[in-house]
């Protein structure tokens, strides 16, 4: 029982003890395996038996339809590198260990295995009317693929009851698994050689029409090339030349028009005239007039010598004299003449020239014109050509680049792969090894441990509480006593365990001074009348003066007393709460106790309202107060009486009450924190609690068993201080005390 140090000055009235209480032994820490295996095979012996036997006729049923069982295994070779025909590419660089597990978990693909049953003949695997998917799903089950240790190798094998065919099915799948191995080398090989084949035609579409519509601005432009590096725009440079030629024109043009304005401008009579210096340059330049000077001049100078040697008076001096002057004029008049023609030549010649300059520069501003507006309209189709070029030199590349890989992959392809077959799958020449006959002896150990399994399983799932040991187990401390059922037990068996946990009850009056105590139940009809009246007598039997009081208010209180009784010849029987025994003092002889019950006026009952007076006029008066309450968990009022006794007594139902509910009423007490807690387990099945107390229980039967006369005790019994109990001869059935009756 856990209670608190009681205060010696309280209201309760109760000298101190004189040494404190210490445990007999250590807190539990829960039952043992060993314990919950030997229980549970106890309790549930029946589900233990049943898995035991069932596993044992299953394994019978196996051993006798047992067939041996062959197989058949093929081993392949998975390279660390993988034979690379073009450059190393990172696509193909793999962690060795998750390939190899990949290529293990590949070879049980749907596709390899349908393949290879499709592969073999009819009927050498998949059944007559069998689906292929049932029979792919039946070969997948059957293989066993896995890698070899530690080395580069993963073996298939298939085990079956028939040898037939057993290595061609194994070789079927062995080479279903490397066909398709090497055709996906690469993730996707044939959907990326698709794709890029795909793209590839795309690439040569759209090549194909950006030529020809680059083919068209060239004719359109009337250009050979168009985009070529280094070339310019044959327009731009036609504009540049024309403009080139027309600045040279326009040039040319105010030349001669100045020309004409400084020969126009000019005086006629002036020596230094600019058309007569023209003329004179003229003149002098001209063939046929210094042909006409020679001859005059020859003509001259003959005239001159002739006249020479004539006096002045002779008349061929004069015609000599008249002659040369002729000369003379003539020569004057040929050179005025060529002079005035020279002038009008000269001056028509510039004129032309003016009118040839402003011909020349109209023209070339016409063709400026036209080689503008032809040069505005192939602007754009140049600017086209241009992004064009552009165009096809990307697409170009592309296609290049998409045409390398095709080659590189259709290469790599039909290269070899790092699979190839390493041993190929033989016929079995004899069975596998029969293990079943190595394990046969331990069926029987492996039934009954799943069988003992079973029981632990059933005893853990089972929420119910059967021993002192399940309550020792929720609450960390071991009930005060144990009641078995009426049923398993005799009634001084029952009086027995009464008797002990009166005893319980009076260690702690003596020990701690708990004096008032609340029993209360967990469930509804845990019966804690009959404890209640049980436990009164017994305390009364052991010199206690004790009243029970239901806090109900619906009975009276009792209360009980020992007294001396000379004649004990009426037998013990069970008390029961609802009919109290009137007041009577039976005193039968000074060696067997007797009780007197009294019932009491219900003038201190019920107490919910005057607890402490309550409590201090009982203590005053009796030793031990016992109350009857309603279940804990259902009842305020329960908790408000727990909160001012001296301990709360919680009362379980052996098979009734389950663990969880025992735990809330116990984190109810804690939370409401009442002074002590103590714990009963009523209807005890005996079948269930341990060997040990079964023995006791046999034991006690056997002591009071008036018919054996050889039971001797193995110990004579002394007890401490005064005690109802007598050293006399040991009590039969007889003499068991009993109640008063009056």
């Amino acid at each position: 029982m856990h209670v608190t140090q009681i205060n010696p000055n309280g209201w309760r009235n109760v000298e101190p003890p004189t040494s404190p209480l210490l445990p007999l032994r250590p807190t539990s820490k829960g039952a043992t395996l060993w314990f919950r295996a030997v229980r549970s095979l106890r309790v549930h012996w029946f589900a233990a038996t049943l898995v035991t036997l069932a596993l044992l006729a299953a394994s019978a049923v196996y051993l006798i339809h047992y067939r041996p069982s062959y197989s058949a295994t093929s081993l392949i070779y998975v390279s660390p590198t993988f034979p690379k025909t073009l450059n190393e590419d990172p696509e193909t660089v793999y962690p060795y260990d998750s390939y190899m597990q990949q290529q293990v978990h590949s070879i049980t693909r749907y596709d390899v295995i349908a393949d290879a049953i499709r592969s073999l003949p009819p009927g050498v695997w998949q059944y007559p009317g069998e689906t292929e998917p049932a029979a792919v799903a039946r070969l997948q089950h059957s293989l066993t693929v896995s890698r070899v240790e530690t080395t580069y190798q993963i073996a298939i094998t298939l085990f079956s009851k028939n040898p037939a065919h057993l290595a061609d099915i194994v070789n079927a799948v062995t080479q279903s698994y490397l066909t398709k191995a090497k055709q996906e080398e690469f993730y996707g090989a044939d959907e990326r050689l698709a794709t890029l084949r795909d793209t590839r035609d795309a690439l040569e579409k759209d090549l194909d029409a950006t030529l020809e519509e680059q083919a068209g601005i060239t004719q359109k432009l009337g250009v050979a090339v168009l985009g070529a590096p280094g070339a310019s725009n044959p327009y731009d440079d036609q504009l540049a030349k024309v403009r080139a030629d027309l600045a040279a024109a326009h040039e040319q043009r105010i030349q001669a028009e100045a020309q004409v304005q400084a020969l126009e401008a000019g005086d006629p009579s002036s020596p230094n005239w600019a058309l007569n210096a023209e003329a004179d340059a003229a003149i002098a330049n001209d063939p046929q007039l210094a042909a006409v000077k020679t001859a005059a001049g020859q003509k001259r100078s003959l005239l001159m010598d002739q006249s020479a040697d004539i006096t002045a008076n002779n008349p061929l001096r004069s015609l000599a004299a008249a002659g040369i002057q002729q000369i003379d004029s003539g020569i004057k008049d040929v050179e005025d003449n060529l002079r005035r023609d020279a002038a009008i030549q000269l001056e028509d010649r510039l004129h032309a020239n003016v009118r040839r300059a402003v011909m020349i520069e109209a023209g070339l501003q016409g063709e400026l014109q036209k080689d503008e507006a032809a040069a505005n309209f192939a602007a754009p189709n140049f600017q086209r050509a241009n992004e064009l070029k552009a165009d096809i030199d990307r697409l170009q590349a592309r296609y290049m680049q998409v045409d390398d890989r095709i080659d590189n992959l259709e290469l790599e392809s039909s290269s070899p792969g790092s699979a190839h077959l390493f041993s190929a799958a033989m016929p079995p020449l004899a069975p596998e090894p029969n293990k079943v006959k190595m394990l046969a002896p331990l069926l029987v150990p492996v039934a009954l441990l799943m069988g003992l399994a079973a029981a632990l399983l059933v005893d853990y799932l089972d929420p119910h509480l059967y021993t002192s040991e399940d309550i020792e187990g929720v609450l960390g401390f071991s009930p005060i006593g144990s009641l078995f059922a009426d049923k398993d037990v005799t009634q001084l068996v029952f009086d027995e365990y009464v008797l002990r946990l009166a005893a319980a009850v009076d260690h702690a009056t003596r020990v701690a001074g708990v004096r008032t105590f609340v029993l209360t139940a967990t469930d509804d009809d845990g019966e804690t009348s009959s404890i209640l009246e049980n436990l009164a007598h017994a305390l009364a039997g052991l010199g206690r003066k004790v009243i029970t009081i239901d806090a109900s208010g619906n009975a009276n209180p009792v209360a009980y007393a020992s007294t001396e009784l000379n004649d004990v010849n009426q037998p013990s029987s069970r008390r029961s709460a609802a009919s109290p025994l009137p007041q009577s003092m039976i005193r039968p002889g000074p060696q067997s106790p007797a009780v007197s019950a009294q019932s009491l006026p219900l003038r201190v009952a019920p107490l919910p309202s005057f607890v402490s007076d309550a409590f201090q006029k009982l203590t005053n008066d009796y030793e031990i107060v016992l109350i009857d309450t309603a279940p804990l968990l259902c009842s305020a009022e329960t908790e408000y009486l727990a909160r001012c006794a001296d301990a709360t007594i919680l009362v379980t139902t052996a098979s009734k009450t389950t663990k969880a509910t025992l735990a809330r009423a116990a984190r109810l007490l804690e939370r409401i924190d009442v002074p002590g807690v103590a714990a009963i387990i009523n209807m005890v099945s005996l079948v269930r609690v341990n060997r040990s107390v079964r023995n006791d229980v046999h034991d006690f039967e056997a002591r009071t068993d008036a018919m054996n006369i050889r039971w001797r005790p193995k110990f004579t019994p002394f007890v401490v201080g005064s005690s109802c109990f007598n050293e006399g001869a040991e009590q039969t059935p007889s003499e068991e005390p009993v109640a008063g009756l009056g």
